[in-house]
């Protein structure tokens, strides 16, 4: 593949049929709980359940019914890493730790069960989030209460779950489900050597990214890590683990623009709960025809639910996400680099090692 076929790649749109009703649902479980606490007059916990409403990515090219039976599992998972995170926030090392805890674990449990995308991701933006928002004001946290940010996961999750599980009220999809079910294999937990490859790399570089971002503070090293665990999660071979990175970087710094614009014009209540619900339909119309695209229309999302409690000018948001991802896209490749070379040095002969 030349040059230009490797640039072109990063810029095509090929054809995914099937994702209206998955980008549906996605809209609905986005917008639901900021429209409804914006109603009932307490719009920063329709924000805290965001976090909780990114679950509906999960699991969606399954069949309804099966996703019906797993999605609780996902919500456990979710509500786990919340947990984890309120748990540590009121100390940095011990933040740090459940941090690069929770991508181990996501990504062990991700690939083991084969849960598809976006895999450990969210799981880290979750903790993250949820370490940032229960943290003291000293450690540049939020200082919410832990039960709230939890429960509000959980309800995101659960907004999620309901609109997952609305559509087989009507008997003809419920009558297409069934019949799409067939013999169904039973959950078991699997490591191939692909993924125990893919995992490795996610281990080494999430160790390395939460040491290296440490002195920043919690609050940036989850978007370090978030960028590392994003490039290195999808694929072991080199090639398209670089276009990810290339898609990963480049995606979320145009995101990052893109949530500069939309602060400056500062849409609240029900104008916000919309915009995030169309910003969420069209990233999920597009981001398995083009990933960076889809992350120009995510990063949004993820910066909504990271600003909250911040109180730092915008240019230093922006200017911290924009550090921080290239941070996390260098240490990144930096594992890639050296996992190639790894591999090359084993297979020289024994002879040449000798001479050496």
């Amino acid at each position: 593949m030349t040059v230009r076929d490797e640039l072109r790649v990063l810029f095509e749109l090929p054809p995914t049929p099937g994702r209206v009703p998955v980008a549906v649902e996605s809209g609905i479980a986005m917008g639901l709980p900021v429209a409804f606490f914006t109603l009932v007059g307490e719009p920063l916990l329709g924000l805290l359940a965001l976090s909780g409403a990114f679950s509906v990515m999960y699991l969606a090219g399954r069949n309804r019914l099966s996703r019906v039976a797993l999605f609780p599992l996902i919500i456990v998972g979710f509500v786990a890493s919340s947990l984890t995170g309120v748990t540590a926030s009121q100390n940095l090392l011990a933040s740090l730790i459940a941090l690069f805890l929770v991508a181990v674990v996501a990504a062990l449990l991700c690939f083991g069960f084969r849960v598809g995308p976006p895999a450990a991701l969210s799981f880290v933006l979750v903790a993250g989030a949820s370490t940032h928002l229960a943290a003291p004001v000293a450690s540049e946290g939020a200082d919410l209460p832990g039960g709230v940010v939890v429960g509000m996961v959980a309800l995101g999750c659960l907004i999620s779950y309901l609109v997952v599980l609305s559509p087989l009220v009507v008997p003809a999809v419920r009558r297409r489900a069934v019949a799409e079910l067939g013999d169904r294999k039973p959950v078991a937990f699997r490591l191939d050597s692909t993924s125990r490859l893919i995992v490795f790399r996610l281990i080494v570089a999430s160790a390395i990214a939460v040491v290296v971002s440490a002195p920043l503070g919690v609050h940036r090293v989850y978007w370090v890590l978030m960028t590392v665990v994003a490039i290195l999660q999808n694929d072991h071979r080199i090639r398209l683990t670089a276009l990810r990175g290339i898609h990963r970087v480049g995606g979320t710094l145009v995101g990052v623009g893109l949530f500069a614009l939309i602060a400056q014009w500062n849409p609240t209540g029900l104008w916000l709960a919309l915009l995030l619900a169309v910003l969420i339909f069209i990233a999920q119309l597009v981001i398995l025809r083009n990933y960076g695209l889809g992350l120009v229309l995510i990063t949004p999302l993820a910066l909504t639910i990271a600003a909250q409690g911040h109180s730092e000018p915008l240019p230093s948001v922006v200017g911290d996400r924009v550090l921080d991802t290239l941070l996390g896209g260098g240490i990144a490749l930096v594992v890639l680099m050296l996992s190639i070379a790894f591999r090359r040095y084993r297979r020289l002969p024994s002879s040449a090692l000798s001479e050496r």
